[in-house]
């Protein structure tokens, strides 16, 4: 299998893989399972990443993660040389901890985070040799939490996990949803689509080709990651910016339903350039749902597709905040 491209870009998900060195343990007691959890946790305070799920296996271990910047690879870095240096002086042994370099399949948007989260969660249940009956059962996953709120941690992602669910199922209680959807992933009941990995992403084709284009460095967001990386912007810029493109107060962004002109091209840059997350982009814009913002992005897009006079608007506003690139001239 050829060597999987490592493509970072704000906001992305990932499926983290990784295993032992020859198939060895990568943790003997309760003291190095805590040592590996708590350096996930410092790992979120440190690069701001978002949690979904994780689970430790004896040799090897699931973590699926988004990242609101783009630091997948530096926070790695910190994460496992961290753990594999106090593994090496805890058990005085030398040598690679690891086995090569870890597995990070891209993941196409939240409606994967159920199927993938309960694949993750019923690891210690599968297999010829169960470590656990139940995932509530094993003590060294994140599905405690999502099992009894007595259990939850305060670095988990509890909501962003549950957000897309409710927005397409609606009901006030995810939880109790979510935990009859891993019991019927006991009995055999699994969905397939936590199954379509195509090469190394789960997600649609045309994700993939999107995937394999950034890889390439043919994809206009692999461009806006480069762009992000020399002129990074805050979405309070962005959102002045466009406020004075249409000559409005950018306050009025903030009003429920506002009819303020380019209120939703502001919310599509933002997401673009800003690398905000809908929660802190529904904030800026005066909306009480944390996915309400992303209705907002969706129209823009859509209208972007119809409209040149929208287009040459947006790339007018792209390029009054210097994001004008050498692939626009």
């Amino acid at each position: 299998m050829p060597r999987l491209p490592r493509l970072e870009y704000p906001n992305a998900i990932y499926h983290v893989i990784t295993r032992g060195d020859g198939r060895r343990k990568l943790f003997h007691d309760a003291r190095h399972y805590e040592r590996f959890t708590q350096g996930l946790s410092d790992e979120v305070d440190r690069s701001s990443w978002l949690v979904i799920a994780f689970c430790w296996m004896p040799n090897h271990i699931h973590a699926l993660i988004r990242t609101p910047r783009p630091n997948l690879c530096k926070g790695m870095q910190h994460w496992l040389s961290g753990y594999a240096n106090w593994y090496a002086k805890r058990n005085r042994r030398t040598g690679h901890l690891f086995q090569g370099r870890y597995k990070a399949f891209l993941v196409e948007d939240e409606g994967y985070y159920w199927n993938l989260s309960r694949y993750i969660h019923l690891n210690p249940c599968m297999g010829g040799k169960p470590l656990a009956l139940t995932p509530e059962a094993y003590p060294n996953s994140s599905y405690g939490g999502y099992a009894r709120k007595s259990r939850q941690l305060d670095w988990i992602a509890y909501e962003e996990h549950h957000r897309y669910w409710t927005g397409l199922h609606g009901g006030s209680d995810p939880f109790s949803s979510y935990r009859k959807f891993v019991k019927q992933g006991l009995t055999g009941e699994v969905d397939s689509k936590v199954d379509r990995l195509r090469d190394w992403v789960y997600g649609s084709e045309d994700f993939l080709k999107r995937m394999l284009a950034m890889a390439a460095g043919e994809d206009v967001d692999e461009n806006d990651r480069r762009i992000r990386k020399t002129h990074p912007l805050s979405a309070e810029q962005i959102i002045g910016a466009v406020a004075d493109y249409y000559h409005v107060e950018p306050q009025a962004y903030r009003i429920f339903r506002s009819p303020a002109g380019g209120r939703d091209l502001a919310a599509y840059l933002c997401r673009r350039y800003s690398g905000i997350t809908l929660r802190e982009l529904s904030l800026q814009f005066g909306l009480s749902h944390p996915d309400g913002s992303a209705n907002l992005v969706r129209r823009a897009k859509a209208r972007l597709k119809e409209s040149v006079k929208l287009r040459n608007e947006c790339q007018k506003i792209e390029e009054l905040l210097g994001l004008k690139t050498e692939d626009q001239v």
